[in-house]
């Protein structure tokens, strides 16, 4: 038997023992395949019994921004405590990893005063580093602890189809395995949802890639091999969500505690990250505000951020800080182009701002690191270079609806991101 199942079969056997047989003062933390409890979360349990309202907060990519494990576990939440108002924080965005994530998470999550926060960026950060990854999660536990130490943080892992060869190897892939480094440093539980699923393909009781037809014996679990299927991926993790979950609620919650900071891992962490309007660091004329609530086109976007500013072939933006990183928030779409940046007066690339998906509007970003930590000027100038659009977007098959909404090769930028502060 091999110990992706024997796994398995450790942490139900170990769940019985626990519900039947261990008093509350005199326990083992669970570490299994697909859940470590290390310090749980008791703080949120606390609350769930003795506030009014509880809020959580779920930090990820497009996976969490599906109506799937996230819509699930509120869910769970709200039926396990009745007597308590739970409020959502959805700050999830589609396509964004944790070196995003560690920027915005103060607008994004903690202005919001949340009680306990998800963090889901495995996916999105499976091409990162393992010093980038934990870099940025680092940065995102002393944010939030800095802000509250009372505040419940978990880890959790989702899959796509290049993990699955890591599971079966009884392995785990290489930001999971690094943001395990971060849960273990400062003792955050973390629940991995990838095993579970690697089991069940191997069982052939669910396909991992493809779209189901009526006649299909066995269901999919997603149609892309990266995001679930609500009805049957998502259900899975959910079920991988609640054995977790029904452990931890079991654990003694009878006084809140605050966690103690520790660390870093990693002394480059990301220790000063903020989120800055483009308006508030724009200091030349010719940009176009656009208030995004009463546009057509960007409407959607108004949960982000107030306006955006549209920056036209020749228009440019100075910034002069003094840090380590670097990058901007912004919108990719039909009419983007392409921005040249320069370092202390030196080109130092060119940053393309359309891409094969833009056949829609959506939230993106760059960034720019590896900085000595020192003051710099930063320049960055929208170039009046065509691009054959109709070529990139025929590398995913799409097509023009409007060739004229693909004219213009502007910028459309919402914030500027620093690691360090303005000089």
């Amino acid at each position: 038997m091999s110990s992706l199942y024997s796994g398995n079969i450790f942490f139900v056997t170990i769940l019985i023992f626990l519900l039947v047989g261990c008093t509350d003062s005199d326990y083992q933390p669970i570490e299994s395949i697909d859940f470590n409890e290390r310090n749980g979360v008791s703080n949120v349990f606390y609350k769930l019994e003795n506030k009014d309202t509880v809020r959580v907060a779920y930090l990820g990519g497009s996976i969490t921004a599906q109506k799937g494990w996230r819509v699930y576990s509120l869910d769970w939440f709200k039926e396990n405590f009745p007597q308590t108002h739970i409020e959502e924080i959805n700050a999830a965005i589609g396509g964004t990893g944790s070196d995003f994530g560690v920027f915005r998470l103060q607008e994004h999550v903690l202005k919001y005063d949340p009680d306990l926060i998800f963090i889901e960026f495995a996916v999105n950060d499976a091409s990162k580093s393992q010093d980038k990854i934990i870099q940025a999660m680092e940065g995102i536990i002393h944010q939030a602890w800095k802000k509250d130490a009372s505040i419940e943080v978990c880890f959790v892992y989702t899959i796509r189809d290049s993990f699955q060869k890591k599971y079966r190897l009884d392995s785990l892939p290489n930001s999971v395995d690094a943001m395990e480094k971060v849960a273990d440093f400062y003792q955050l539980p973390s629940i991995n949802f990838g095993p579970e699923v690697t089991k069940r393909v191997m069982e052939n009781t669910i396909i991992f890639k493809g779209r189901n037809a009526e006649n299909d014996s066995i269901p999919y679990f997603s149609p892309d091999g990266v995001h679930p299927n609500p009805e049957t991926g998502h259900k899975i993790y959910h079920e991988v969500f609640i054995k977790a979950f029904e452990v931890l609620k079991g654990r003694p919650h009878d006084r809140p505690r605050d966690h103690e900071l520790v660390g870093p891992i990693d002394p480059d962490y990301i220790s000063n990250a903020q989120m800055l309007p483009w308006s508030e660091v724009l200091t030349n004329s010719g940009w176009t505000s656009i208030m995004v609530e009463k546009d057509s086109t960007f409407k959607k976007f108004k949960t982000y951020f107030n306006n955006i500013g549209e920056a036209r072939p020749g228009d440019s933006l100075t910034i002069d800080f003094k840090g380590k990183t670097i990058g901007f928030y912004d919108l990719r779409g039909p009419g983007t182009g392409t921005v040249l940046l320069k370092i202390d007066g030196k080109p130092r690339d060119t940053i393309s701002r359309f891409d094969k998906y833009c056949t829609y509007w959506r939230i993106s970003y760059s960034m720019i690191g590896g900085l000595r930590d020192t003051s710099h000027s930063v320049v960055f100038k929208v170039l009046d270079l065509p691009i054959d659009k109709k070529k990139i977007l025929s590398l995913r098959e799409n097509k023009m609806k409007k060739e004229a909404d693909y004219q213009p090769i502007n910028w459309y930028l919402a914030k500027i991101l620093i690691d360090g502060i303005l000089n």
